[in-house]
């Protein structure tokens, strides 16, 4: 098994942290083999941002991702600058808040939306990454939870927690929907 993950928007919309959250949660909780790389603009928020987990039961002998089978965008440039580097069965995930895309086999998520409803815009990422992993494989949910409270200060890791599940949530709510 081999995935290929890539994740874009823009700098401060956290998609470095919430690439390197899944990394963990499928390295060290999972024990699969990882690979996380990002670049980013020379601006530190608002400038083009973009990070790939290469997740792997066998030894990673190339880090890059070329082509995801998983593409995840915060934003409507990132969707636009690497949505054709996604695989035609890619999974695809967006923003609906701030994607546009007409592609019924997207899952959209409306992450800003559920973020500012809880009166926390910056928890974006989070949400993102909660519905990631409902729809992601071989992933569980406690081993993710595991890495938000690991990486966050008790102060701030419920919020967090509370954006992942809202994520969760809505993409269990999509697969239902779907059946």
């Amino acid at each position: 098994m081999r995935i290929n993950v890539r994740f874009a928007g823009s700098g401060g919309q956290g998609v470095i942290l919430a690439s390197v959250l899944l990394a963990k949660g499928y390295g060290l909780g999972e024990d699969y083999n990882i690979s996380q790389t990002q670049s980013y603009g020379p601006e530190a928020r608002g400038g083009a941002c973009k990070a790939e987990v290469v997740i792997s039961d066998e030894e990673i002998d190339y880090m890059k991702v070329d082509e995801a089978d998983v593409f995840i965008a915060l934003n409507q440039a990132g969707f636009d600058k690497y949505k054709d580097q996604a695989k035609k069965d890619a999974m695809v995930l967006v923003n609906s808040t701030l994607v546009e895309t007409d592609d019924p086999n997207h899952y959209k998520v409306p992450a800003t939306d559920i973020a500012e409803d809880m009166g926390k815009p910056f928890v974006v990422n989070m949400v993102m990454l909660g519905a990631l992993t409902k729809l992601l494989p071989k992933i569980h949910y406690d081993t993710v939870i595991e890495e938000i409270q690991g990486n966050f200060a008790a102060s701030i890791a419920g919020m967090n927690i509370d954006a992942f599940d809202k994520g969760y949530e809505h993409a269990a709510g999509l697969l239902k929907s779907a059946n």
